[in-house]
């Protein structure tokens, strides 16, 4: 075994280690993790009920969710019990390995674009196992993690050295399961797309013609509309017509564009931050402080939706459901409010959501802003290697954009984020390079200036 291949499995059972250690830290049955719609759907299928839940006044076969998390829940119900302790740890405890996997698909990743920088690459994969909201996320029984291990996944295996069509193959199967986690990251298929087909990304394909890069283009494509093409199928069968994965978008952009809308699904309330500070200062009183206050936020939907409207909403098809709320949501917008909504957002996606109490919390405002600053500090530090990992960039800005444009929140960034600590760990990696150079020079007394080792790094 190469020593690159042992620093692989160091850096998943670090990664593995303290997302069990966390779970384990502040897991409280009382305080037990919440599965949302996605533990609704889970129990009727179990039920015999189908892929249905209660949305927006009625009950029935939904697309509100992608299916792939509400069936991994129904399995882990299934097997150990719905709503029991052991069910919902089982999952948690599937996501600390989900979410150390990702951390090296995103060290290999890096490596992949950035041959010969092994020291970037073991840094990028040290933040993903360390940062502090990749570890909370495994905690939550939601998308985020998963969402953030295909995206990583379809773009590791698409700047892999492998044949052209191993990668348009195996890329658009990973693409495929991660629109069927989170759709909106069809966004992400044309750069997966073109870092797979790229004829000057991979040396290996240097000489590919245009026709052999437009067959590999559609290949990738086609293997993502065959992963998909049964829930595309379900869905015009119980709606009566093409549904892409999920049924909510105009839901989602009336909840971040209502009249009384802060940009997200959430409305700041008063109170809320007294809640948040009442804990004794243990990990577990904090966790439990900050679920209390998470579950007295104003969800929009409860404040702004009367009775009227659900009996309205419910005689409607659920597509027909959502885009009524779009209408309604664009009717009242006018551009400056849009406008003032659209840099809110902007804002809460890059550093603090105002409406989530747990974006209050200092540690959470420390990581964030440290990322952001590295992230900012790598992208100048890394130079000409900037245009190698330009792949990445193009996937977060893609995903800002569009989270700017209709509703955000702090997990929306997770996978996104996930991409920028290649640019974070360009710091870290010059700092290490330095002091490691110096270590072997002088035993560590003396060290050199960063731009005279930047190279190294």
């Amino acid at each position: 075994m190469s020593w690159l291949a042992k620093g692989w499995i160091l850096l998943f059972a670090i990664a593995l280690m303290v997302r069990v250690a966390a779970v384990a830290a502040i897991y409280d049955a009382e305080h037990a993790p919440f599965a949302y719609e996605h533990g609704e759907i889970a129990k009727n299928l179990l039920a015999g009920r189908g892929f249905s839940v209660r949305f927006l006044g009625a009950d029935g076969p939904t697309s509100q969710q992608a299916p792939l998390y509400p069936v991994l829940v129904a399995a882990s119900y299934w097997l150990f019990g719905v709503e029991s302790t052991l069910s919902l740890l089982a999952i948690q405890l599937l996501q600390c390995f989900a979410g150390a996997a990702t951390a090296v698909l995103l060290a290999q990743l890096t490596l992949a674009l950035l041959p010969g920088r092994t020291t970037l690459a073991v840094c990028a994969g040290g933040i993903a196992a360390l940062h502090p909201a990749q570890i909370y996320a495994v905690t939550h029984i939601q998308v985020a993690v998963w969402a953030t291990l295909l995206l990583v996944a379809a773009l590791r295996i698409a700047a892999s050295h492998r044949s052209a069509g191993q990668r348009a193959l195996g890329a658009g199967a990973a693409t495929g399961a991660l629109l069927l986690i989170e759709p909106i990251y069809v966004i992400a298929l044309p750069i997966v797309g073109w870092l797979a087909v790229s004829p000057n990304v991979h040396t290996a394909s240097s000489n590919n013609t245009w026709w052999r890069t437009l067959r590999w283009a559609v290949c990738l494509g086609a293997t993502t509309l065959i992963v998909i093409a049964p829930w595309l199928w379900r869905n015009y069968h119980e709606h009566g017509e093409l549904v892409f994965v999920k049924s909510t978008f105009g839901y989602a952009f009336w909840q971040g564009n209502n009249p009384r809308s802060w940009g997200t699904d959430k409305l700041p309330k008063q109170g809320i931050e007294a809640i948040r500070r009442s804990h004794e200062g243990t990990l577990k009183s904090w966790y439990q402080a900050l679920w209390n206050a998470r579950h007295e936020a104003i969800y929009i939907d409860d404040s702004l939706l009367t009775q009227a409207d659900y009996q309205t909403l419910a005689a409607l098809s659920e597509p027909e459901r959502s885009r009524r709320l779009a209408a309604r949501a664009w009717s009242t917008l006018s551009p400056s409010r849009y406008a003032a909504l659209c840099w809110r957002r902007a804002r809460y996606f890059l550093l603090f959501d105002e409406t989530n109490p747990k974006a209050a919390n200092l540690i959470y405002r420390g990581v964030t802003v440290g990322w952001l600053t590295l992230a900012i500090v790598g992208w100048i530090c890394l130079g000409s290697d900037r245009k190698r990992l330009r792949p990445l960039m193009c996937v977060f800005v893609a995903v800002f954009i569009f989270h700017t444009l209709t509703i955000t929140a702090p997990r929306f960034r997770l996978p996104a984020e996930m991409l920028t600590y290649a640019y974070a760990a360009a710091p870290l990696a010059v700092v290490f390079a330095n002091w490691r150079r110096r270590v072997g020079a002088d035993g560590g007394l003396i060290i050199r200036p960063i731009r005279a080792s930047r190279r190294a790094a």
